[in-house]
């Protein structure tokens, strides 16, 4: 079975479920490929570009992307213009790699794969094409009725998507999927409160704000810091390092947050859906904070709701820390609920349902 799986290098968590798939699937033929990097297409790279960029100075630019194409009809307009802008370089992929399953883990390559399959529904070429949805909730830019399989995080997002699918699409919660080095994490014992601060592969969600107020923790802490691939923030953390009262380790990207995760007692981030599900697999609570508005919103909104983070809105982080050191049931409690939200073999169960199809 040749396999291609389609990403986007916006932010690093839809890589990261395209990777972890991608092992799953072993001895097939199987390419993961970026589908907003420039040699695949110019437009999409500066679309990426340009987003990033814009994303700086109008911090909720997402958000309103995001409820703007929530409406139906503005939802629909939107996956046209997206499909169409994109399906000359996905045309190209097909043509070159020829695969019998396309994945999805974003909605860009999801709309022209979509768009691929409507224009030519009488070709002898046919491919099967599933959605992996790697956030907490559903969104009308995801909906596609050419799309064969979707997998989504929970069972209330496949109720939401069943009543919008057609008859023959099937749909799955199988989780949102992660690295297989999570289902054999072993937590770490240590007797200093280790706490873990990190804003995805991107480095993004007031890191050095976040370190600069445990400085205001009243017992003596351990502090592991991710700055993910962003090479300034690094440089920044370093030179506040020595400024940091408790024992502090600061790092750049790093290929073992797993192991990270398992010798925290608390992880520091925004709402990831990528690093909340790695979190619910390490029974790791979470405080969260600085959400790109729109679907972070959501994930933290589904964490909270289940008893496995608190959102820390205007509140200060180190009086949430102080308070949740102060009550070890509190804090037991949340890591209960953590691994009750946890689907460590969505990988392996997703890959294992495509091969029966």
């Amino acid at each position: 079975m040749k396999v291609l799986i389609l990403s986007a290098s916006i932010g690093s968590g839809h890589t990261k479920a395209a990777e972890a798939l991608q092992k799953c699937f072993r001895a097939d033929d199987v390419e993961v490929v970026d589908f907003m990097a420039r040699e695949i297409s110019t437009l999409n790279f500066l679309t990426k570009k340009i987003y990033l960029a814009a994303l700086k100075f109008i911090p909720d630019l997402y958000d309103r992307i995001y409820k703007f194409t929530g409406a139906k009809k503005i939802g629909t307009l939107t996956r046209y213009i997206i499909s169409t802008l994109m399906y000359f370089p996905f045309t190209r992929l097909l043509k070159k790699f020829q695969p019998d399953v396309v994945i999805c883990t974003h909605p860009f390559p999801e709309s022209a794969a979509a768009l691929w399959k409507f224009l030519h529904a009488k070709s002898a070429r046919k491919f099967l094409l599933a959605a992996v949805l790697t956030d907490y909730s559903l969104h009308e830019i995801w909906i596609f009725s050419e799309v064969d399989v979707y997998f989504v995080a929970t069972d209330e997002m496949k109720f939401e998507l069943s009543e919008q699918s057609r008859p023959n699409q099937e749909i799955y919660s199988a989780g949102i999927p992660i690295g297989a080095e999570f289902s054999t994490l072993k937590l770490i014992e240590h007797s200093t409160p280790t706490i873990l601060v990190m804003g995805g592969g991107l480095g993004l969600g007031s890191i050095e704000e976040t370190l600069q107020d445990l400085n205001n923790v009243e017992v003596p802490l351990k502090i592991l810091v991710v700055a993910g691939q962003n090479q300034k923030l690094l440089t920044r953390l370093k030179s506040l390092q020595k400024k940091i009262c408790h024992e502090t380790e600061i790092l750049g990207y790093v290929e073992n947050i797993g192991e990270l995760m398992a010798a925290a007692d608390l992880l520091i981030t925004k709402p990831g859906a990528l690093t909340m599900t790695e979190a619910f697999a390490a029974g790791l609570p979470m405080i969260l904070h600085a959400p790109i508005p729109g679907p972070e919103s959501q994930n933290a909104l589904y964490a909270v709701t289940n008893g496995a983070a608190i959102s820390a809105g205007n509140l200060k982080i180190s009086s949430i820390v102080n308070d949740l050191l102060k009550s070890s049931s509190k804090l037991d409690a949340m890591k209960i609920s953590a691994k009750n939200l946890s689907k460590v073999n969505a990988a392996s169960e997703i890959v294992a349902k495509l091969k029966t199809e």
